[in-house]
């Protein structure tokens, strides 16, 4: 994993700030390449963590060997021996093992339908100087960020905002009025907007071309040929139990890569759990889990003891940390450092990526995606569940406990998605809807923010491509035959404690309430203050109703989500008011 920034138009960068901002994402080594023709100039940076290939044969920028080609990559590539051999046999010569040598190559000899060929999470940036013609692409569900600025004929990208305000290319820069919006109605900002107006989101699973006479064109991966007869099945319950766990398997070990011990972010239920044991089957080495509880804090029942018990079934090594009051005062601005744009979410995923990265942890696996994919949520089941919310939309921008409920009705007007007359609506169109939506935009977002401002890499084996593609040819009526996630429920039952099986769906949640109405720095004349002073001269407005409902919530009954997204919002402004001009 890796910090990626790109410059087209400017002579001049602040490359020392650039470097600083991204150096956590990459705290091994940094590279810059810069080439100036026709006029225009490009110049390439990127920082690095070195998880395949540690030595300096992976380095980055990478420059092909007739000089026509250079690339930045941020990701891990899973299939990169395959493409390898494909390559080799078509003439290919390597000289490191990294993947990016692949990336490189493959796109000399494959073009644009290399992308549809990868297996993986990445952000890749690729500038071809004799053309002059730029390709943005991320993976397909938008695993690995990569934000693009575009002014003219100029454009810069990044990992992150920090190392575009960094790098002193962009001017006058000013607040987005639709992602305040979007955060105040979900507490995150929705994808392709960011909370900076100049600033978008490159489209996961999209080809983005800057071309030489100054034109953009997007368009989809040329996605390669599924397996022969993977989805030609008369499905039951028990035949895909077998494919989804063998899939599963599979993907675990192509993602067991690199040059580090594998970890574990282990919560008290079943995807955490399946991960864990089938990792523990295939690797000859320990595996570390870590999970976070709560000392002194109440409101929220933690999953320790679920995890710990996850972890002695299985027989790995296990980390319980418990969040005291005081920890949580101490990592808060830490926090805040970490997320790049506000979110209501990731404070949960700091503490437990912080706690893995002091046990000496730098690749980790999580669970994300499996409730995405295999129908954990309610809604997912309940095919009126959307037309019944429209009754309960809250008259306060949002602050019901129906919330992501609200979210995912507004998605599925935007991606034209029946839920009434498709034949197979269910659990597969509001699936569609979750992975672009509160997955991309706030699970995965905040995850990698706060795991790479640990040096830390995440994997998601659930949002293996054909792990997905896989489960979404299988009929919702088997993914709910015996409930929610009866596929993984099923696998489950052979790998996993019964406690753990039957437990009831929870959620990882913090213990927050007490701690924010106890602290002085959190009272709502002072957030609201920090609000108002921050949006101002952005000529953005938030309710003052809303925002005081929702402290009243907080403190009645010790709903702190509503007001937290509030507090995060005005704590970023206030940290990042001299960028914004405020």
């Amino acid at each position: 994993m890796c910090g990626i920034f790109g410059a087209i138009g400017w002579e001049h960068l602040n490359s020392e700030g650039v470097y600083s901002s991204l150096k956590e994402r990459g705290p091994d080594s940094h590279g810059i390449w810069s080439n100036t023709k026709n006029g225009l100039c490009c110049t390439f940076l990127h920082t690095r963590l070195a998880i395949q290939d540690r030595t300096h044969l992976g380095h980055q920028p990478m420059v092909s060997e007739n000089k026509d080609l250079v690339i930045v990559f941020n990701g891990e590539i899973y299939n990169k021996t395959e493409l390898r051999n494909g390559l080799q046999l078509n003439g290919y010569k390597f000289k490191s093992n990294s993947d990016t040598e692949v990336l490189l190559k493959g796109f000399e000899y494959w073009k644009d339908k290399l992308w549809g060929k990868l297996n993986g999470i990445f952000a890749i940036a690729c500038w071809e100087i004799s053309s002059q013609t730029l390709t943005l692409v991320r993976d397909r569900f938008g695993v690995k960020p990569l934000l693009l600025y575009r002014t003219g004929n100029k454009c810069a990208f990044s990992s992150e905002l920090s190392a575009l305000l960094a790098s002193e290319v962009m001017k006058e820069i000013r607040v987005n009025s639709s992602a305040i919006e979007s955060y105040s109605l979900w507490g995150a900002v929705a994808s392709p907007n960011t909370i900076l107006k100049q600033v978008n989101m490159i489209e996961a699973g999209k080809i983005t071309k800057k071309h030489s006479n100054g034109e953009w064109s997007i368009n989809d991966f040329v996605e390669s040929k599924n397996e022969p007869g993977l989805h030609n099945k008369n499905w039951t319950l028990s035949n895909a139990v077998n494919a989804i766990e063998n899939k599963l398997i599979e993907a675990i070990k192509q993602q067991s890569i690199g040059d580090y011990p594998i970890g574990i972010f282990l919560s008290g239920g079943i995807d955490s759990g399946l991960i864990a044991s089938i990792l523990n089957e295939i690797q000859e080495e320990n595996i570390k889990s870590v999970s976070i509880g709560f000392k002194g804090l109440s409101g929220v029942k933690d999953e320790l003891k679920l995890a710990e018990k996850t972890a002695k079934t299985i027989g790995i090594d296990h980390i319980s940390i418990k969040v005291s009051s005081r920890d949580l005062d101490e990592n808060f601005d830490l926090f805040l450092n970490s997320i790049d744009q506000p979110s209501i979410d990731g404070f949960n995923s700091f503490l437990v990526a912080k706690a893995a990265k002091s046990e000496g942890m730098r690749v980790c696996f999580s669970g994300l995606g499996a409730d995405e994919v295999f129908g954990g949520y309610s809604h997912m089941q309940d095919t009126n569940l959307y037309s019944a919310n429209k009754k309960r939309i809250l008259k306060f921008n949002g602050l019901s406990k129906s919330l992501r409920d609200y979210h995912a009705e507004q998605r599925l007007m935007k991606l034209n998605l029946n839920t009434r007359t498709n034949i197979e609506p269910t659990m597969h169109a509001i699936s569609k809807l979750e992975l672009c939506g509160y997955l991309q935009d706030t699970l995965l977002r905040d995850s990698d923010a706060v795991t790479m401002a640990q040096g830390l890499e995440l994997r998601v084996p659930f949002l293996d491509q054909q792990l997905v593609s896989l489960a979404r040819s299988i009929p919702s009526s088997i993914h709910n035959e015996i409930g929610p996630k009866s596929i993984l429920v099923k696998i489950a039952k052979q790998r996993l404690p019964a406690e753990i099986v039957n437990s009831p769906k929870q959620g990882f949640n913090l213990a927050l309430a007490d701690w924010i109405v106890n602290n002085n720095r959190f009272s709502p004349d002072r957030i609201y203050s920090l609000i108002n002073k921050g949006l101002r001269a952005q000529d953005v407005r938030i309710s003052k109703k809303s925002f005081y409902a929702s402290w009243l919530i907080l403190k009645f009954s010790h709903r702190w989500s509503p007001y937290w997204r509030w507090i995060v919002l005005g704590e970023w402004l206030a940290l990042h008011s001299e960028s914004l001009d405020i």
